[in-house]
This record gives structure tokens, C-alpha cells and sequence, in this order.
């Protein structure tokens, strides 16, 4: 199979974003825990990798009963100018430890048209780690009108279409759940009240941790192929990813992106939609 071996196009380190020309880059802290929604916006108050922009995943989400979906265009568009930014940018996403909710970020941008997209490897704790300066100064906001989003619409997948493509018995996919093994198998009830226990039918479990290693930086181009070839995903298939809520599934779809197998999909209601009682 021919992957795509550069990580450049998706991945920037602390010393690249360091010395990086600042002119035409937008940095955005996306820090979210999902046993405190407010912890994220209290840590960038604290402090923050200079100009940064913090973004708000709750506020940013659809109008659902289904947790953290993905938000309207109209909501994304008035996110974007209110801060200034369009598709020139070169867009750079961090979170707290590098690969929990930074991936899902991403997603939204490339979601709606922005081609330039990349995580800062190790989010801001691998930035600390290297002692790089931080702040506490707010960056002003820098208002445009110009930006109207493309959505890609091909990157989702519904309920429906997946309860089709399981009636179907094709071979021509794999559904990946991201949740941790014990939630997976039904092991230990789910976070959220009044959901089931257990996963989709024929759903392979790769938890979104074993693409990480233990500093919280991404894994090689190796030891994610090495993933790939265990589960026998191949370049045929269109691979489907959902976790709890749809944050962390968005993790897997990075690392198969980068490692060349584009043709993958989020079921963004995933087990907070399939699982409800």
C-alpha cells in the first residue's frame, strides 16, 4: 500500500511553531475536559501560547440533544470572522495534552473548507516541556466578513446510512469505535446517562490512545502502519470512525490521514446517538 509518509502537511512541533514567521499563522487553543466544559477557558485565561485564539468546543457545536455536533455553517462562519481568519491562514490547533480533543478541531476546520490544518505535536504540554514563553495577554479580535465555508460533506456519515451499509453485509468498510476497551467490550457503563453498553454490530475497537505515545505525541509512520495491518484495514475500504460523543474518533481520522487513507468518515452522533436506550 503507498501512504503518505510526511507528517509535515498535518503535524508542527514546539520548535517549528517557536520559530515560525507569524504573519499569515492563526493559533487555536482548544483545551476542553470533559469532566469540567469550563476547565479549558479557565486554563487559557491562565495562560496561553502568545496570539492565540481560545475555541470554545461546547459553544461551538449544533443546536442537538446529541452532545458536541458538529456546528451550522451559519455558527462556524461567525466564529471565523468575528476572529479574523480565512482560507489563507495556516491554521494551528492545540489542546491540553496533544491528541484528546485538538484532532477534533481539525476535523471541523477541514469539515468546512480550510486546507491548511495542522496540530502542534504534544499540544501545550510538550510546548511547556521545551519552556517556551507563554502569556496571559487576550489577543484582540480581528474582524472579517469574507469568509464563506465549503462544507465536505462526504467526511460524515448518519445513523441510516450506517444501519444500511450493515443490512448491506458489504466488505467494502470498517467501523472503528475509538472508546477504551472496557467500553467497548460493555465492561464499564458509559459516562453519560441513559445509554447502553456495548458498540455496533461488526465494529472493530482501536481506542484513540494507541495512536499516542506516552508524551502525548503522535506515534511514528511505523507504529501507525503497524495498526493499520493488525486490524486488516486496507486502502479499499472506507473506514468509519465514532467514539462517545464524536471528540475522539476524530483522533483515529487524523492518524489515518496522515499515513495516506483519506477515504474516512465520522459518525458524529456515534455511541450517543446508536447507544440511547
Amino acid at each position: 500500500m503507498a501512504l503518505n509518509t510526511s507528517f509535515k502537511k498535518y503535524l508542527i512541533s514546539p520548535n517549528e511553531l517557536f520559530r515560525k514567521k507569524k504573519i499569515n499563522i492563526r493559533i487555536i487553543d482548544c483545551r476542553w475536559y470533559l469532566e469540567d466544559n469550563k476547565k479549558g477557558l479557565k486554563e487559557f485565561l491562565k495562560s496561553h501560547i502568545k496570539n492565540s485564539i481560545f475555541l470554545d468546543i461546547e459553544k461551538l457545536s449544533g443546536n442537538s440533544d446529541l452532545p458536541h455536533m458538529l456546528p451550522s455553517s451559519i455558527k462556524f462562519n461567525k466564529f471565523i470572522n468575528s476572529n479574523g481568519l480565512n482560507y489563507n491562514n495556516e491554521i494551528i490547533i492545540y489542546d491540553q495534552t496533544g491528541f484528546f480533543c485538538s484532532s477534533r478541531v481539525w476535523f471541523m476546520f477541514c469539515f468546512f473548507g480550510f486546507k491548511n490544518v495542522k496540530i502542534l505535536n504534544g499540544g501545550i504540554k510538550n510546548w511547556k516541556i521545551h519552556k517556551f514563553p507563554l502569556s496571559k495577554l487576550i489577543k484582540k479580535k480581528r474582524r472579517s466578513f469574507t469568509y464563506i465555508s465549503e462544507i465536505k460533506t462526504n467526511l460524515l456519515i448518519n445513523k441510516c446510512e450506517i444501519t444500511q451499509l450493515l443490512k448491506s453485509e458489504s466488505k467494502l468498510h470498517k467501523i472503528i469505535d475509538a472508546r477504551p476497551r472496557n467500553r467497548f467490550l460493555g465492561e464499564k457503563g458509559e459516562p453519560r446517562k441513559g445509554l447502553r453498553k456495548g458498540n455496533i454490530k461488526f465494529s472493530i475497537n482501536i481506542p484513540f490512545s494507541d495512536i499516542i505515545k506516552k508524551n502525548g505525541t503522535i506515534k511514528s509512520n511505523v507504529e501507525l502502519r503497524s495498526i493499520i495491518s493488525k486490524n486488516m484495514i486496507k486502502e479499499k475500504h472506507t473506514i468509519i470512525c465514532y467514539c462517545g460523543s464524536g471528540i475522539t474518533a476524530c483522533n483515529l481520522i487524523f492518524a489515518f490521514n496522515i499515513i495516506g487513507l483519506s477515504n474516512t468518515k465520522l459518525y458524529d452522533g456515534s455511541w450517543a446517538e446508536w447507544g440511547k436506550k
